[in-house]
């Protein structure tokens, strides 16, 4: 049963109706780019075929959130404080997207019911946060008769992220969400929020690590605050600076130099990576596999060394992966500091290499599954 069929029959179990709405959003796998986003970079995620469903409809009473597996969260309506779970995603954005609806106010003032079931991974870097937040915001939408394009659900889903749950994140993973293109990745220019499509020609591979990873403040909040902090110094000596990915790669060396460290480090990955996001898309216009995963494996070596987001646990993964035969290329995906290992392999490849992953007993690894791309955001019938 897929999760909108779970969702629907979770909705009436618990709220003794149908749901008067329902709408699905995938998760992503981020091909390369990382930690650019909020500096308003290149990325290039794909959209992931597993998906999160949320079911919706009024309640009377309040605010009441169940997921299948057990969590229900109840409590009053309109929402004003997060209550530091799963259900912040949700609740973030039903109140964004109650105080700026425009259908008359007694149709939302009752309360909202609400189901979700999902088939994505929990904590292994796909952003099953965006998904539930993308398909929230698109169901609480249509409920409320209004239909965004999919760039102003994931502005919307964003807000929710960074304002009420208080993850400082990029929008990246909602983008993604709201807007991938079936069966292809998604170059998005983060700044001005440009996207084109980008054909795919090799096979993707997801690997868990058993590490889980959690953005609500931490080491995460610290790059983000480094690279505000190294934006701040090279203004002072470049007022037209507008972001560190507007650095030019000719000027990188000498400017990083004058930072402290580790705000060099974080710099020369930030302006790096930018590029090498935009050179992945051209590469795989122009058929180019070998020279996408060489610049994969550029991307996790300076994770590892100068974002220093990467464990030794990841680390392990990369290299067994790239020993495995029609590997182009491995990194890790998402945030870092655990999470998933990305393995890029010569198309037709992805199941043997993902048999052999499995099959590593030194490794140990929890899931391995070949990445199918989907598509964004959906509203079912």
């Amino acid at each position: 049963m897929n999760p909108a069929q779970r969702a629907a029959d979770l909705y009436r179990a618990t709220f003794g109706e149908a749901p008067l709405r329902i709408a699905t959003a995938p998760g992503r796998v981020n091909l390369i780019g990382e930690h650019v986003d909020y500096h308003g970079g290149h990325v290039l995620p794909v959209a992931t075929a597993e998906r999160t469903a949320v079911a919706v409809g009024p309640a009377a009473g309040g605010f009441a959130a169940v997921s299948e597996h057990g969590e229900r969260f109840d409590g009053p309506w309109p929402i004003r404080e997060r209550r530091e779970g799963w259900s912040d995603y949700v609740a973030g954005v039903a109140a964004l997207l109650a105080s700026e609806a425009r259908t008359p106010a007694a149709a939302r003032a009752a309360g909202l019911g609400v189901a979700v079931a999902s088939d994505l991974p929990l904590g292994a870097g796909v952003s099953s946060s965006a998904a539930l937040e993308v398909g929230a915001a698109a169901a609480f939408a249509a409920l409320w008769e209004q239909y965004p394009e999919p760039r102003a659900l994931a502005r919307l889903a964003h807000r929710a992220e960074t304002e009420f749950v208080g993850v400082p994140c990029g929008i990246m993973d909602q983008l993604a969400s709201a807007a991938a293109p079936a069966g292809s990745a998604l170059l998005i220019n983060c700044r001005t929020l440009e996207m084109r499509a980008v054909r795919l020609a090799v096979d993707l591979v997801l690997v868990e690590s058993g590490e889980p990873r959690s953005l609500r403040g931490g080491a995460y909040a610290d790059r983000r605050r480094e690279g505000e902090e190294a934006l701040a110094l090279l203004r002072a000596e470049w007022p037209a600076l507008e972001r560190l990915v507007d650095v030019p790669p000719a000027r990188l060396g000498a400017l990083a130099a004058r930072l402290p460290e580790p705000l060099g480090r974080r710099v020369r990955h930030v302006v790096n990576e930018n590029q090498r996001a935009v050179l992945a898309a051209g590469v795989l216009e122009n058929g180019d596999p070998a020279a996408f995963g060489a610049l994969v494996n550029a991307s996790h070596h300076s994770l590892r060394d100068l974002y220093q987001c990467s464990t030794p646990r990841l680390d392990a993964i990369v290299e067994a992966a790239r020993a495995v035969p029609r590997v182009l290329g491995a990194r890790l995906v998402g945030a870092g500091w655990g999470g998933s290992v990305l393995v890029v392999a010569e198309q037709g490849a992805g199941g043997p290499v993902a048999a052999h992953l499995r099959g590593d007993v030194a490794l140990a690894l929890p899931a391995v599954r070949i990445v199918a791309p989907g598509s964004g955001v959906e509203l079912v019938s």
